[in-house]
């Protein structure tokens, strides 16, 4: 009898690659809805205010860019990083040390002026962040040891640090309720772009896409990388140190991400180190490189469609929608992708039937 069995796809179609994600994002929405009908809401209404609150109206495309940028810079960070196969779940403790970096340069170079400090607070948050990084780089590149745990546990060392500070040497004498920084230098905000809410961070996330989008696909050292972690027993017979590459491509990832929290700082952080000021997107940028599939174009995307995915579904909320109806709503339309990206890496193949044996030959003498 026939049968059928899953065949995985040596080079899905253009045209299945583009009708996966848009077939698995409606999926997503219809499911929403059933959960918004079964709460008793408005559908329409809902979705309504989603598209206001994400592309529909300019505000909305502004608050959208803005949570874009932070997603941009993590995606990126966790992408460079997966070219080696190395796992850096530390973006969201990196984006931290980033603007505690950025703060303590800040403090002691207030007397330049906006541009050459705007560049020496970038550097310091960038350098910051990624010798932070280091600290799971080098026992992964001399020992061998597990870098998901080293950088995932470096995350609560990192805010706790950053919780110290603005209770401690760097709180601002003025705080009543709420522990914060010291405001940095006024020169020390990064402008925004015409009259709009967006600053030009959104211009230095794509900027640093164009750069590692250079370095991990048209370089030399991107493909070495790609080499060293994909096939150590061939990176060793070329040659290529693999310790050297993993130390700087853990240094790479945590610099990027210290430059989100940079823009954070410098940008919606209100000119000042604060509780909250992470707001999770460095975990939410292990899911954007996920989704990517370690691509850097395709980060670019999702982490657009991620962004207006959270203004929309903080918009739901405004219109008396419980905040766990649209958690539920974003979930769902999450893992129908993921669901549409595990399908379509695989197709339904009739296998031929099962072929009898041949029958076994008489024996002489046999009646």
């Amino acid at each position: 009898m026939r049968g059928w069995r899953l065949e995985k796809r040596t080079a899905p179609s253009l045209g299945s690659r583009i009708a996966q994600p848009i077939l698995a994002v409606i999926a997503g929405f219809v499911f929403g809805a059933i959960v918004l009908a079964i709460g008793g809401h408005n559908i329409g209404d809902a979705y309504k205010a989603m598209w206001e609150a994400s592309f529909g109206t300019g505000p909305g495309f502004e608050q959208t860019l803005v949570r874009a940028t932070p997603l941009l810079l993590c995606g990126l960070a966790v992408t460079a990083a997966l070219r080696m196969n190395i796992w850096n779940i530390g973006a969201e403790g990196q984006m931290a040390m980033g603007s505690i970096g950025a703060t303590f340069v800040a403090y002691h170079t207030s007397s330049l002026g906006s541009f050459p400090l705007l560049v020496a607070i970038f550097l310091g948050g960038a350098v910051a962040a990624g010798l932070w990084a280091l600290i799971a780089a080098i026992p992964r590149a001399l020992v061998g040891l597990n870098e998901i745990i080293v950088t995932l546990f470096l995350n609560y060392i990192a805010l706790l640090f950053l919780s110290a500070l603005i209770n401690g040497p760097w709180k601002d004498p003025a705080a009543i309720g709420q522990a914060y920084a010291r405001r940095l230098p006024p020169q020390a905000s990064l402008p925004l772009i015409g009259s709009t809410q967006v600053t030009i961070g959104i211009f230095i996330a794509l900027a640093a896409a164009l750069a590692i989008y250079w370095l991990l696909d048209r370089s030399r050292a991107g493909f070495s990388l790609q080499i060293a972690g994909g096939n150590v027993r061939a990176a060793k017979y070329l040659g290529l140190g693999i310790g050297r590459r993993i130390l700087f491509v853990l240094f790479l990832s945590g610099a990027v991400a210290g430059i989100a929290g940079v823009i954070q700082l410098t940008a919606s952080g209100g000119g000042r180190l604060q509780e909250g000021l992470t707001g999770g997107y460095g975990y939410i940028g292990i899911l954007v490189a996920f989704l990517a599939r370690t691509k850097v174009q395709a980060v670019v995307v999702v982490a657009l469609l991620y962004a207006a995915l959270l203004t929309g579904g903080t918009a739901l909320q405004s219109t008396g929608i419980p905040s766990s109806i649209a958690e539920i709503i974003q979930a769902s339309i999450i893992i129908f992708v993921l669901i549409g990206q595990a399908l379509g890496s695989y197709k339904l193949v009739r296998t031929a039937p099962a072929k009898s044996p041949p029958a076994r030959p008489a024996a002489v003498g046999e009646a």
